[in-house]
């Protein structure tokens, strides 16, 4: 904080030169003894400091425990349950996933279905006579393109694009919904230009030669060499089979919830596609829950460990806003829930230990899940079940208005706050007092140094009289 490296007045530099005292030494412990008050307000704004950190740590958790509970509860607003989407999570397995795969959304049904992939969707494709010359002249002319959706695209080929690269960059320049690239097969004449349709499906068909006009047209002489054709799904959905086309080798809206990818065509072979639930994606559900869990208690777990150094537990040890949070949480976690044939968390493997930590056996939970999946469901998920009493709990500490984390951090940040104009206030009060210490002590040294000035010339002047 100083305004001293010895002690100043203005720019002059003083240590009791003319009282002989040790005047900066003096001011030194004077301001030492007016800082003690500035040192414990720090000390109190760096313990709030601490609380601080860890209210923050512990909304942070609490918060992600909530999520975690939403996620069971399916919470899609707050304070609105659906409930039924986590526990009728599907998957789709294909037992030939090179023909035929199938992904499944929240609206599916568990089902078994029969499919052949008869045909894959194709894009048409055209490819013109082979030249010599990357830069020899096709001609001019009017190149017209005609998709078999009704679109026409009119290009002029003239001096300025009438090679081989410059009639593919006009094709692809033109907006057309088609492509065109240069093949080089290897041939005497070995540059084709390839020309393909955008998107597959049956209505994606070329046509080159309507409306094409001039040398251009005789010199490249466009052929087909794949047909443009939707992809062909034939599905038995339990009564008999039944062919489904797409335009691509996606298949949606073909049945509820249930999305096909053709990859191969196979009309010998039926594929099974098997739609039941994912226990998996249920059990890591569930999984994410309890480490969401932990990871609040052991916060608040870490308050009360002594350190053995100085024999003190964590800032906020016994706190009455994490007491009660930990307590609230176990409370639901040891309670009886429902009325169905599960009503304890243990009946599916989540045990409490004696630290309030918890643990989960996958496979007791998988197990119940496979005995009865909507016995599992109803124990977690909708009003006054296990995540809603949870969720209840961690809404009433980590609500944005009045959470009791939230108000205890605002309350913190509020303690902090002060301090801090307290210390502001404090430090410059100490500035004030050195200056005044600065000058009362210049002030003395300039005294003294005037008293002995004049008894050095009385002494002179007394030496002189007596001499004459």
């Amino acid at each position: 904080m100083g305004l001293r490296t010895g002690s100043v007045t203005g720019s002059i530099t003083f240590g009791g030169i003319a009282s002989g005292f040790p005047t900066n030494e003096i001011v030194d412990q004077i301001l030492e003894l007016e800082r003690r008050p500035i040192d414990l307000l720090e000390g109190q704004k760096e313990d709030f400091e601490g609380k601080l950190s860890i209210l923050q740590d512990l909304n942070t958790k609490t918060l992600a425990l909530r999520d975690a509970l939403r996620k069971l509860d399916n919470m899609t607003d707050i304070g609105t349950a659906n409930f039924d989407e986590e526990f009728s999570k599907l998957k789709a397995e294909s037992s030939d996933s090179s023909i035929v795969t199938a992904t499944v959304d929240g609206t599916a049904l568990p089902r078994t279905l029969s499919v052949q992939v008869q045909q894959l969707a194709s894009r048409e494709r055209e490819i013109s006579d082979g030249v010599t010359d990357l830069t020899e002249t096709l001609g001019t002319g009017n190149f017209r393109i005609t998709l078999g959706t009704g679109e026409v695209t009119n290009i002029a080929i003239d001096s300025s694009n009438n090679t081989l690269e410059g009639f593919v960059a006009a094709i692809n320049d033109s907006g057309a919904s088609v492509r065109a690239f240069i093949l080089n097969d290897g041939s005497s004449s070995p540059y084709r230009v390839v020309i393909e349709s955008e998107d597959s499906g049956s209505d994606q068909t070329i046509d080159t030669n309507a409306g094409t006009s001039g040398p251009i047209k005789n010199k490249l002489d466009m052929v087909d060499t794949q047909a443009a054709a939707d992809a062909i799904l034939r599905l038995d959905p339990g009564v008999d089979f039944v062919d489904i086309t797409s335009s691509t080798n996606t298949f949606t809206d073909v049945i509820q919830g249930v999305t096909f990818e053709a990859h191969k065509a196979d009309t010998s072979t039926t594929v099974t596609i098997d739609i039941d639930e994912d226990v998996d994606a249920i059990v890591t559900t569930i999984s994410e829950l309890v480490s969401a869990y932990n990871d609040v208690v052991s916060i608040i777990g870490e308050q009360a460990e002594v350190d053995p150094t100085t024999n003190r537990g964590g800032p906020l040890i016994g706190d009455s806003t994490l007491v009660s949070l930990k307590r609230q949480l176990s409370t639901v976690i040891a309670s009886s829930i429902g009325s169905g044939s599960i009503t304890a968390s243990v009946q599916i493997g989540i045990e409490l230990d004696a630290e309030g930590i918890l643990t989960l056996d996958e496979d007791e939970l998988r197990s119940e899940l496979s005995a009865s999946s909507a016995d599992v469901k109803n124990f977690f998920a909708g009003v006054d079940s296990f995540a809603d009493q949870l969720r209840t709990i961690t809404d009433t500490f980590v609500d944005p208005v009045d959470g009791l984390l939230i108000t205890r951090i605002n309350g913190t940040n509020q303690s902090i706050s002060d301090l801090e104009q307290s210390i502001t206030a404090a430090e410059e009060r100490l500035v004030t007092i050195e200056e005044q210490l600065i000058r009362q002590f210049a002030a003395l040294e300039r005294i003294i140094s005037d008293i002995q000035l004049q008894g050095l010339f009385l002494n002179q002047f007394l030496l002189a009289n007596q001499n004459t």
